[in-house]
């Protein structure tokens, strides 16, 4: 039975990932296709060849390996098809290597999420609640967002299903390879598109959907390319004394 200190905003942990059902969020507001979803739609005629998909694959994945951290805002659609509800969010990110990420939601309600150690750890400020976590309790597929902390390889992970462009980039949709599923991940993860900026060969969005229905959609701004250390305080949650904090970490 899950408590009211147990519901946690799925919209934020919906951030690159999508996880487990038993997190429902408790405040989600009606919401129809946004500048977000439409962004991974194809341009008539604008399919690419398996080749030129390849191609731009490996190039994305040798750009961001040479990357130390990304730093810029983003906008969020999080659908949960359970409510047929959904969610626009948005904030400021920044991602370092190796495994590091921290998602500062501004809009609707502020809400600080941090990945590191293979944690993760929630703060919403309005309801002065903290989560604590082991990443493989949370995540439904953890292959998306290894990718973006620096530790996952598209062309090793994922199988590449198509692509095309669109009016914002080139989208790339993927497919866990079978040898990197995990047995109780293989069927929840339905679909994963990346949104590429050709000129800089870096990601720009994402798109994942569950096989329950759940759709997060999400598009970067302003991305600046870190080349140098990033302070490792960024990436510890701070919050005030007294606020409920829920650990779950398998000890």
């Amino acid at each position: 039975m899950i408590t009211m200190k147990a519901i946690i905003s799925r919209s934020v942990l919906l951030s690159f990932v999508i996880i487990s059902s038993t997190i429902i969020s408790s405040i989600i507001i009606s919401s129809t296709a946004t500048a977000q979803t439409q962004a991974f739609s194809c341009l008539t005629g604008g399919k690419l060849t398996g080749e030129q998909g390849r191609t731009l694959l490996e190039k994305v994945q040798a750009r961001y390996s040479q990357i130390e951290s990304l730093e810029g805002s983003f906008k969020q659609d999080s659908y949960v098809a359970a409510l047929d509800e959904g969610e626009v969010s948005s904030g400021e990110m920044i991602f370092a290597k190796p495994g590091r990420m921290r998602w500062s939601y501004k809009q609707p309600r502020e809400q600080e999420v941090v990945i590191r150690e293979r944690e993760l750890w929630l703060y919403q400020i309005d309801k002065q609640q903290v989560l604590i976590d082991d990443i493989g309790q949370v995540l439904l597929s953890n292959l998306p967002v290894s990718f973006m902390m620096g530790i996952g390889n598209l062309s090793r992970d994922f199988e590449l299903k198509g692509a095309c462009r669109g009016a914002d980039g080139v989208v790339l949709t993927l497919s866990p390879q079978p040898s990197n599923t995990a047995a109780d991940q293989k069927d929840s993860l339905d679909g994963f598109e990346l949104l590429i900026d050709e000129a800089q060969n870096l990601p720009k969005g994402a798109k994942i959907k569950s096989l329950g229905g759940n759709v997060t959609a999400i598009i970067f701004d302003k991305l600046r390319v870190g080349s140098g250390s990033i302070d490792a305080l960024k990436f510890v949650l701070e919050y005030p004394k007294g606020v409920d904090v829920m650990d779950r970490r398998i000890h």
